[in-house]
Protein backbone atom coordinates (compact mmCIF):
# COMPACT_ATOMS: atom_id res chain seq x y z
CA UNK A 1 0.00 0.00 0.00
CA UNK A 2 1.52 3.10 -0.76
CA UNK A 3 2.75 5.46 2.28
CA UNK A 4 0.67 8.67 3.57
CA UNK A 5 2.38 12.08 3.45
CA UNK A 6 5.15 12.03 6.89
CA UNK A 7 2.83 15.16 7.44
CA UNK A 8 -1.10 16.51 8.11
CA UNK A 9 -2.35 17.99 5.21
CA UNK A 10 -1.97 21.51 6.76
CA UNK A 11 1.63 20.91 6.64
CA UNK A 12 1.72 20.00 3.34
CA UNK A 13 -0.56 23.30 2.35
CA UNK A 14 2.32 25.18 4.30
CA UNK A 15 5.25 23.62 2.70
CA UNK A 16 4.07 24.30 -0.60
CA UNK A 17 3.42 28.19 0.44
CA UNK A 18 6.47 28.19 1.03
CA UNK A 19 8.33 26.27 -1.70
CA UNK A 20 5.90 26.73 -4.29
CA UNK A 21 4.25 24.26 -6.82
CA UNK A 22 4.75 21.42 -7.85
CA UNK A 23 6.92 20.36 -5.10
CA UNK A 24 9.41 17.07 -4.41
CA UNK A 25 9.27 15.91 -0.66
CA UNK A 26 11.27 13.17 0.81
CA UNK A 27 11.32 11.35 4.08
CA UNK A 28 14.58 11.74 4.97
CA UNK A 29 14.00 9.74 8.66
CA UNK A 30 12.04 7.04 6.78
CA UNK A 31 14.93 6.47 3.67
CA UNK A 32 17.47 6.37 6.83
CA UNK A 33 15.45 3.32 8.45
CA UNK A 34 14.46 1.80 5.66
CA UNK A 35 18.39 1.49 4.84
CA UNK A 36 19.37 0.10 7.92
CA UNK A 37 16.39 -2.84 7.73
CA UNK A 38 17.68 -3.80 4.09
CA UNK A 39 21.72 -3.72 4.85
CA UNK A 40 20.42 -5.24 8.43
CA UNK A 41 18.73 -7.88 7.45
CA UNK A 42 20.96 -8.86 4.51
CA UNK A 43 23.83 -8.60 6.84
CA UNK A 44 22.65 -11.32 8.98
CA UNK A 45 21.98 -13.47 6.32
CA UNK A 46 25.73 -13.05 4.38
CA UNK A 47 28.37 -11.59 6.72
CA UNK A 48 30.28 -8.48 4.94
CA UNK A 49 27.35 -7.66 2.30
CA UNK A 50 27.17 -4.71 0.53
CA UNK A 51 24.85 -2.81 -0.74
CA UNK A 52 25.04 0.22 -3.49
CA UNK A 53 22.88 2.19 -4.25
CA UNK A 54 21.67 2.80 -7.58
CA UNK A 55 22.52 6.88 -7.91
CA UNK A 56 20.07 6.77 -11.48
CA UNK A 57 16.98 6.78 -8.92
CA UNK A 58 17.76 9.66 -6.82
CA UNK A 59 20.83 11.85 -7.77
CA UNK A 60 20.39 14.51 -4.95
CA UNK A 61 23.59 14.86 -2.89
CA UNK A 62 21.84 15.30 0.11
CA UNK A 63 19.84 12.27 -0.15
CA UNK A 64 23.31 10.00 -0.91
CA UNK A 65 24.74 11.55 2.21
CA UNK A 66 22.40 10.13 4.26
CA UNK A 67 22.22 6.83 2.79
CA UNK A 68 25.90 6.57 2.86
CA UNK A 69 26.11 7.47 6.09
CA UNK A 70 23.82 4.27 6.86
CA UNK A 71 26.57 1.95 5.35
CA UNK A 72 26.10 2.07 1.56
CA UNK A 73 28.07 2.37 -1.54
CA UNK A 74 26.98 4.10 -4.65
CA UNK A 75 25.97 2.13 -7.91
CA UNK A 76 26.99 4.64 -10.94
CA UNK A 77 26.07 4.22 -14.36
CA UNK A 78 27.69 7.37 -16.09
CA UNK A 79 30.74 9.67 -15.55
CA UNK A 80 28.38 12.21 -14.27
CA UNK A 81 27.60 10.42 -10.95
CA UNK A 82 30.94 9.26 -11.02
CA UNK A 83 32.12 12.59 -10.35
CA UNK A 84 29.32 12.65 -7.57
CA UNK A 85 30.73 9.77 -5.99
CA UNK A 86 33.66 11.22 -6.31
CA UNK A 87 32.41 15.21 -4.66
CA UNK A 88 31.25 13.13 -1.55
CA UNK A 89 34.35 11.21 -0.63
CA UNK A 90 33.20 8.04 -1.95
CA UNK A 91 35.89 6.21 -3.73
CA UNK A 92 37.60 3.11 -4.69
CA UNK A 93 35.50 -0.40 -3.95
CA UNK A 94 32.51 1.78 -2.18
CA UNK A 95 31.79 2.70 -5.69
CA UNK A 96 30.09 0.30 -8.84
CA UNK A 97 30.51 1.22 -12.37
CA UNK A 98 27.68 -0.28 -14.84
CA UNK A 99 27.23 1.51 -17.54
CA UNK A 100 26.37 -0.16 -21.25
CA UNK A 101 27.94 0.59 -24.77
CA UNK A 102 30.41 2.53 -22.70
CA UNK A 103 33.25 4.63 -24.31
CA UNK A 104 36.56 3.99 -23.91
CA UNK A 105 36.80 7.90 -22.63
CA UNK A 106 34.49 6.77 -20.04
CA UNK A 107 36.39 3.39 -18.97
CA UNK A 108 39.45 5.60 -18.43
CA UNK A 109 38.01 7.72 -16.11
CA UNK A 110 36.15 4.72 -14.12
CA UNK A 111 39.84 3.33 -14.34
CA UNK A 112 41.70 6.55 -12.59
CA UNK A 113 39.07 6.84 -9.97
CA UNK A 114 39.96 2.73 -9.05
CA UNK A 115 35.92 1.92 -8.68
CA UNK A 116 35.14 -1.87 -9.13
CA UNK A 117 34.14 -1.85 -13.02
CA UNK A 118 31.58 -3.91 -14.05
CA UNK A 119 31.59 -4.40 -17.96
CA UNK A 120 28.70 -5.01 -20.05
CA UNK A 121 29.97 -6.88 -23.11
CA UNK A 122 33.04 -9.30 -23.96
CA UNK A 123 34.17 -6.24 -26.48
CA UNK A 124 34.58 -4.06 -23.80
CA UNK A 125 37.58 -5.51 -22.97
CA UNK A 126 39.28 -4.15 -26.01
CA UNK A 127 38.08 -0.55 -24.88
CA UNK A 128 39.31 -1.24 -21.77
CA UNK A 129 43.12 -2.17 -23.00
CA UNK A 130 43.15 0.70 -25.30
CA UNK A 131 42.02 3.09 -23.10
CA UNK A 132 44.47 2.46 -20.57
CA UNK A 133 46.55 -0.48 -21.75
CA UNK A 134 45.35 -3.23 -19.62
CA UNK A 135 42.61 -4.29 -17.38
CA UNK A 136 42.09 -3.10 -13.95
CA UNK A 137 43.05 -5.42 -11.42
CA UNK A 138 39.52 -6.41 -10.14
CA UNK A 139 36.87 -7.10 -12.97
CA UNK A 140 33.16 -7.81 -13.24
CA UNK A 141 30.84 -8.65 -15.88
CA UNK A 142 27.00 -8.65 -15.92
CA UNK A 143 25.47 -11.73 -16.88
CA UNK A 144 22.11 -11.82 -18.93
CA UNK A 145 21.20 -15.42 -18.69
CA UNK A 146 18.66 -14.41 -22.02
CA UNK A 147 15.85 -14.30 -19.33
CA UNK A 148 14.17 -12.04 -17.36
CA UNK A 149 11.52 -11.05 -15.10
CA UNK A 150 9.73 -8.36 -13.86
CA UNK A 151 5.92 -7.43 -11.69
CA UNK A 152 5.17 -3.86 -13.04
CA UNK A 153 3.15 -3.09 -15.89
CA UNK A 154 6.43 -1.24 -17.22
CA UNK A 155 7.83 -4.07 -19.49
CA UNK A 156 10.62 -2.21 -20.11
CA UNK A 157 11.83 -3.07 -16.87
CA UNK A 158 12.48 -6.60 -17.68
CA UNK A 159 16.15 -6.05 -17.95
CA UNK A 160 17.15 -9.91 -18.84
CA UNK A 161 16.42 -11.97 -22.25
CA UNK A 162 17.11 -11.82 -26.05
CA UNK A 163 15.45 -8.49 -26.12
CA UNK A 164 17.62 -6.48 -23.67
CA UNK A 165 20.28 -4.63 -24.64
CA UNK A 166 22.24 -4.91 -21.38
CA UNK A 167 24.87 -7.53 -20.40
CA UNK A 168 26.82 -10.57 -21.48
CA UNK A 169 25.21 -13.94 -22.68
CA UNK A 170 26.29 -17.22 -21.15
CA UNK A 171 27.91 -18.33 -24.48
CA UNK A 172 30.24 -15.45 -24.41
CA UNK A 173 31.08 -15.14 -20.33
CA UNK A 174 33.92 -17.48 -20.42
CA UNK A 175 35.28 -15.40 -22.78
CA UNK A 176 35.17 -12.16 -21.45
CA UNK A 177 36.59 -13.46 -17.84
CA UNK A 178 39.15 -15.35 -20.34
CA UNK A 179 40.45 -12.03 -22.04
CA UNK A 180 40.38 -10.27 -18.89
CA UNK A 181 42.34 -11.96 -16.92
CA UNK A 182 45.17 -12.12 -20.09
CA UNK A 183 44.56 -8.38 -19.79
CA UNK A 184 45.93 -7.99 -16.17
CA UNK A 185 42.82 -8.81 -13.87
CA UNK A 186 43.49 -10.95 -11.12
CA UNK A 187 40.56 -10.60 -9.13
CA UNK A 188 37.13 -11.00 -9.92
CA UNK A 189 33.59 -10.20 -9.34
CA UNK A 190 30.32 -10.84 -11.16
CA UNK A 191 26.38 -9.33 -11.90
CA UNK A 192 23.54 -9.42 -12.75
CA UNK A 193 20.07 -7.87 -13.15
CA UNK A 194 17.24 -9.22 -15.11
CA UNK A 195 14.49 -7.41 -13.90
CA UNK A 196 13.00 -4.50 -11.99
CA UNK A 197 10.34 -3.91 -9.76
CA UNK A 198 9.78 -7.40 -8.99
CA UNK A 199 8.16 -8.02 -5.86
CA UNK A 200 8.21 -11.75 -6.03
CA UNK A 201 10.89 -14.03 -3.85
CA UNK A 202 10.60 -16.78 -6.48
CA UNK A 203 12.66 -14.39 -9.02
CA UNK A 204 15.12 -14.32 -6.78
CA UNK A 205 16.05 -17.81 -6.30
CA UNK A 206 15.41 -18.45 -10.00
CA UNK A 207 17.60 -15.86 -10.61
CA UNK A 208 20.41 -16.45 -8.46
CA UNK A 209 20.55 -19.73 -9.37
CA UNK A 210 21.42 -18.40 -12.97
CA UNK A 211 23.98 -16.82 -11.79
CA UNK A 212 25.78 -19.21 -9.78
CA UNK A 213 25.62 -21.57 -12.44
CA UNK A 214 27.56 -19.10 -14.46
CA UNK A 215 30.08 -18.87 -11.23
CA UNK A 216 30.38 -22.43 -11.23
CA UNK A 217 31.26 -22.57 -15.03
CA UNK A 218 33.79 -19.49 -15.55
CA UNK A 219 35.22 -21.36 -12.12
CA UNK A 220 35.62 -24.77 -13.98
CA UNK A 221 36.83 -23.57 -17.47
CA UNK A 222 39.23 -21.10 -15.90
CA UNK A 223 39.87 -21.94 -12.19
CA UNK A 224 39.35 -18.45 -11.23
CA UNK A 225 37.89 -17.59 -7.56
CA UNK A 226 35.44 -14.73 -7.42
CA UNK A 227 35.33 -12.02 -4.66
CA UNK A 228 31.89 -11.08 -4.66
CA UNK A 229 28.58 -11.98 -6.65
CA UNK A 230 26.55 -8.99 -7.40
CA UNK A 231 22.43 -9.74 -7.35
CA UNK A 232 21.59 -6.56 -8.93
CA UNK A 233 18.57 -4.26 -7.48
CA UNK A 234 15.14 -4.74 -8.90
CA UNK A 235 13.26 -4.98 -5.23
CA UNK A 236 10.07 -3.57 -5.89
CA UNK A 237 7.95 -1.35 -4.40
CA UNK A 238 3.92 -1.71 -4.10
CA UNK A 239 2.46 0.69 -6.32
CA UNK A 240 -0.98 -0.19 -6.46
CA UNK A 241 -3.06 0.15 -3.29
CA UNK A 242 -3.10 -3.90 -2.90
CA UNK A 243 0.25 -4.93 -3.24
CA UNK A 244 1.72 -6.31 -0.48
CA UNK A 245 5.48 -4.83 0.43
CA UNK A 246 8.87 -7.22 -0.03
CA UNK A 247 9.70 -8.48 3.01
CA UNK A 248 13.47 -7.91 2.73
CA UNK A 249 14.63 -10.42 6.01
CA UNK A 250 12.57 -13.19 4.69
CA UNK A 251 14.07 -12.74 1.00
CA UNK A 252 17.35 -12.32 2.70
CA UNK A 253 16.92 -16.20 4.51
CA UNK A 254 15.80 -17.67 1.05
CA UNK A 255 18.69 -16.65 -0.32
CA UNK A 256 21.10 -17.60 2.36
CA UNK A 257 19.63 -21.09 2.27
CA UNK A 258 20.15 -21.11 -1.95
CA UNK A 259 23.83 -20.14 -1.20
CA UNK A 260 24.37 -22.71 1.48
CA UNK A 261 23.12 -25.39 -0.74
CA UNK A 262 25.34 -24.68 -3.44
CA UNK A 263 28.41 -23.84 -1.59
CA UNK A 264 28.15 -27.03 0.07
CA UNK A 265 28.86 -28.92 -3.19
CA UNK A 266 31.59 -29.91 -4.97
CA UNK A 267 31.69 -27.49 -7.71
CA UNK A 268 32.67 -24.29 -6.27
CA UNK A 269 34.93 -26.14 -3.84
CA UNK A 270 37.99 -24.04 -2.22
CA UNK A 271 36.83 -20.99 -3.42
CA UNK A 272 36.21 -18.59 -0.27
CA UNK A 273 32.57 -17.71 -0.19
CA UNK A 274 31.94 -14.77 -2.44
CA UNK A 275 30.78 -11.85 -0.69
CA UNK A 276 27.18 -10.74 -1.66
CA UNK A 277 26.46 -7.56 -3.12
CA UNK A 278 23.30 -5.42 -4.27
CA UNK A 279 22.66 -2.26 -5.86
CA UNK A 280 18.87 -1.51 -5.17
CA UNK A 281 17.70 2.00 -5.44
CA UNK A 282 13.83 2.35 -5.94
CA UNK A 283 13.12 -0.17 -3.19
CA UNK A 284 15.50 1.97 -1.13
CA UNK A 285 13.68 5.89 -1.65
CA UNK A 286 10.48 5.27 -3.65
CA UNK A 287 8.10 4.84 -0.92
CA UNK A 288 9.56 8.04 0.67
CA UNK A 289 8.74 10.65 -1.67
CA UNK A 290 5.52 12.49 -2.94
CA UNK A 291 5.19 15.01 -5.52
CA UNK A 292 2.75 17.41 -4.51
CA UNK A 293 0.74 19.62 -7.52
CA UNK A 294 -1.61 22.31 -7.27
CA UNK A 295 -4.86 22.11 -9.61
CA UNK A 296 -5.03 25.14 -11.52
CA UNK A 297 -7.83 24.17 -14.19
CA UNK A 298 -10.70 21.59 -14.07
CA UNK A 299 -12.28 20.92 -17.20
CA UNK A 300 -15.76 18.78 -18.33
CA UNK A 301 -16.09 17.69 -21.46
CA UNK A 302 -16.15 13.34 -23.25
CA UNK A 303 -14.61 13.21 -19.37
CA UNK A 304 -13.84 15.43 -16.22
CA UNK A 305 -10.02 16.67 -16.00
CA UNK A 306 -7.87 17.84 -13.56
CA UNK A 307 -4.89 20.06 -14.53
CA UNK A 308 -1.96 20.27 -12.12
CA UNK A 309 0.96 22.52 -12.28
CA UNK A 310 3.19 19.61 -12.87
CA UNK A 311 3.56 17.86 -15.83
CA UNK A 312 6.16 14.79 -17.47
CA UNK A 313 9.13 16.62 -16.76
CA UNK A 314 8.06 15.97 -13.13
CA UNK A 315 6.95 12.54 -13.20
CA UNK A 316 7.59 10.71 -16.85
CA UNK A 317 7.16 7.28 -15.27
CA UNK A 318 2.99 7.60 -15.78
CA UNK A 319 3.34 8.56 -19.59
CA UNK A 320 6.25 7.40 -20.80
CA UNK A 321 5.65 3.54 -19.35
CA UNK A 322 1.83 3.93 -18.39
CA UNK A 323 2.45 3.34 -14.98
CA UNK A 324 -0.03 3.34 -11.89
CA UNK A 325 1.37 5.81 -8.84
CA UNK A 326 -1.36 7.08 -6.30
CA UNK A 327 -2.99 10.11 -5.96
CA UNK A 328 -4.82 11.84 -2.88
CA UNK A 329 -6.55 14.80 -3.09
CA UNK A 330 -4.57 16.70 0.20
CA UNK A 331 -6.75 16.98 2.98
CA UNK A 332 -9.98 15.51 1.68
CA UNK A 333 -12.75 14.02 3.72
CA UNK A 334 -12.82 10.31 4.04
CA UNK A 335 -16.63 10.81 3.37
CA UNK A 336 -16.05 13.03 0.17
CA UNK A 337 -17.92 12.52 -2.72
CA UNK A 338 -15.95 10.41 -5.38
CA UNK A 339 -16.04 10.76 -9.19
CA UNK A 340 -14.03 9.21 -12.05
CA UNK A 341 -11.15 11.69 -13.60
CA UNK A 342 -8.59 12.26 -15.61
CA UNK A 343 -5.23 14.32 -14.17
CA UNK A 344 -2.82 15.66 -16.40
CA UNK A 345 -0.14 18.12 -16.85
CA UNK A 346 -0.06 21.03 -19.43
CA UNK A 347 2.55 19.78 -21.93
CA UNK A 348 1.82 20.07 -25.21
CA UNK A 349 1.44 16.30 -25.54
CA UNK A 350 -1.29 13.86 -25.09
CA UNK A 351 0.37 11.52 -23.29
CA UNK A 352 1.05 13.72 -20.23
CA UNK A 353 -0.58 12.34 -17.97
CA UNK A 354 -0.36 10.75 -14.40
CA UNK A 355 -3.77 9.09 -14.17
CA UNK A 356 -6.79 7.92 -16.41
CA UNK A 357 -10.26 7.18 -14.90
CA UNK A 358 -9.01 7.56 -11.65
CA UNK A 359 -11.64 7.39 -8.64
CA UNK A 360 -10.85 10.65 -6.73
CA UNK A 361 -12.44 13.00 -4.17
CA UNK A 362 -14.32 15.55 -6.19
CA UNK A 363 -11.81 18.43 -6.15
CA UNK A 364 -11.59 22.10 -7.43
CA UNK A 365 -9.16 24.30 -8.46
CA UNK A 366 -6.86 25.33 -6.20
CA UNK A 367 -6.49 22.05 -3.96
CA UNK A 368 -3.20 20.33 -3.87
CA UNK A 369 -3.03 16.79 -5.36
CA UNK A 370 -0.45 14.43 -4.38
CA UNK A 371 1.70 11.83 -5.98
CA UNK A 372 2.47 8.83 -4.45
CA UNK A 373 6.06 7.02 -4.32
CA UNK A 374 8.08 9.48 -6.47
CA UNK A 375 11.41 8.71 -4.66
CA UNK A 376 13.07 7.10 -7.60
CA UNK A 377 12.90 7.42 -10.90
CA UNK A 378 11.08 10.77 -10.56
CA UNK A 379 12.93 13.75 -10.23
CA UNK A 380 15.76 11.82 -11.87
CA UNK A 381 14.21 11.67 -14.93
CA UNK A 382 12.92 15.18 -15.51
CA UNK A 383 13.54 17.34 -19.03
CA UNK A 384 12.79 20.85 -20.25
CA UNK A 385 10.50 20.34 -23.22
CA UNK A 386 8.10 23.37 -23.23
CA UNK A 387 10.85 24.87 -20.98
CA UNK A 388 9.74 23.46 -17.90
CA UNK A 389 11.17 24.10 -14.76
CA UNK A 390 12.17 21.12 -12.63
CA UNK A 391 10.73 21.30 -9.34
CA UNK A 392 12.27 22.21 -5.80
CA UNK A 393 13.27 18.97 -3.76
CA UNK A 394 12.60 19.43 0.26
CA UNK A 395 13.66 16.31 2.66
CA UNK A 396 11.61 16.21 5.79
CA UNK A 397 13.46 15.39 9.11
CA UNK A 398 12.38 15.08 13.05
CA UNK A 399 8.73 13.80 11.82
CA UNK A 400 8.44 16.31 9.34
CA UNK A 401 8.81 19.01 11.95
CA UNK A 402 12.05 20.28 9.79
CA UNK A 403 12.53 20.67 6.20
CA UNK A 404 15.69 21.32 4.29
CA UNK A 405 15.55 22.82 0.74
CA UNK A 406 17.57 20.48 -0.77
CA UNK A 407 17.47 22.06 -4.51
CA UNK A 408 15.83 25.03 -5.78
CA UNK A 409 13.58 25.32 -8.28
CA UNK A 410 15.12 25.79 -11.30
CA UNK A 411 14.86 29.32 -13.10
CA UNK A 412 13.69 30.46 -16.63
CA UNK A 413 17.25 32.21 -17.05
CA UNK A 414 19.24 28.70 -16.32
CA UNK A 415 17.51 27.21 -19.51
CA UNK A 416 19.19 29.49 -21.71
CA UNK A 417 22.21 30.62 -19.73
CA UNK A 418 24.46 27.81 -22.14
CA UNK A 419 22.67 29.33 -25.24
CA UNK A 420 24.64 32.05 -27.99
CA UNK A 421 22.55 34.13 -30.20
CA UNK A 422 25.10 36.98 -31.13
CA UNK A 423 23.98 39.50 -33.59
CA UNK A 424 26.74 38.64 -36.21
CA UNK A 425 24.96 35.18 -36.53
CA UNK A 426 21.52 37.24 -37.29
CA UNK A 427 23.93 39.37 -39.61
CA UNK A 428 25.53 36.20 -41.34
CA UNK A 429 21.86 34.86 -41.88
CA UNK A 430 20.49 37.53 -43.46
CA UNK A 431 23.43 38.45 -45.82
CA UNK A 432 22.99 34.63 -47.28
CA UNK A 433 19.18 34.91 -47.42
CA UNK A 434 19.99 38.22 -49.64
CA UNK A 435 22.16 36.59 -51.92
CA UNK A 436 19.81 33.18 -52.06
CA UNK A 437 17.22 35.67 -53.01
CA UNK A 438 18.80 37.00 -55.57
CA UNK A 439 19.91 33.72 -57.20
CA UNK A 440 16.59 32.43 -57.12
CA UNK A 441 15.01 35.53 -58.69
CA UNK A 442 18.07 35.24 -61.39
CA UNK A 443 17.07 31.67 -62.27
CA UNK A 444 13.53 32.46 -62.08
CA UNK A 445 14.08 35.54 -65.28
CA UNK A 446 16.07 32.82 -67.06
CA UNK A 447 13.83 30.23 -67.33
CA UNK A 448 10.77 32.54 -68.27
CA UNK A 449 13.88 34.49 -71.45
CA UNK A 450 13.89 30.42 -72.32
CA UNK A 451 10.37 29.87 -72.46
CA UNK A 452 10.09 33.18 -74.60
CA UNK A 453 12.73 32.14 -77.14
CA UNK A 454 10.95 28.75 -77.57
CA UNK A 455 7.51 30.41 -78.51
Amino acid sequence: MPLPTPVPAERVEELCKKYGTPLQLYDGDAMRANARELIGSFGKAFPGFKQFFAVKALPNPAVLRLLIHEGCGLDCSSTSELHIAKELGVLGEDVMFTSNFTSEEDLGIAFDQGVVINLDDVTSVDNMVRARGRCPDLISFRLNPGVGRTDSETKSNVLGGTDSKFGVPPFQIVEAYRKAKENGSKRFGIHMMTGSCVLSDDYWIDAVSELLNAVKTIRQELGIDFEFVNLGGGIGVPYHPDEPRVQVDVLAEKLRCKFETFFAGDACKGMPKPRVCMENGRYMTGPFGWLVSRCKATKDTYAKFYGLDACMANLMRPGMYESYHHITVNGADKDAVQEKAHVVGTLCENNDWFAKDRILPKAKKGDLFVIHDTGAHAHSMGFQYNGKLRAPEVILTNSGTKDFLVRDRENIEQLYSNTHHSAELLQSMTGAEAHGEKRVMEATEDKENKKSCVA
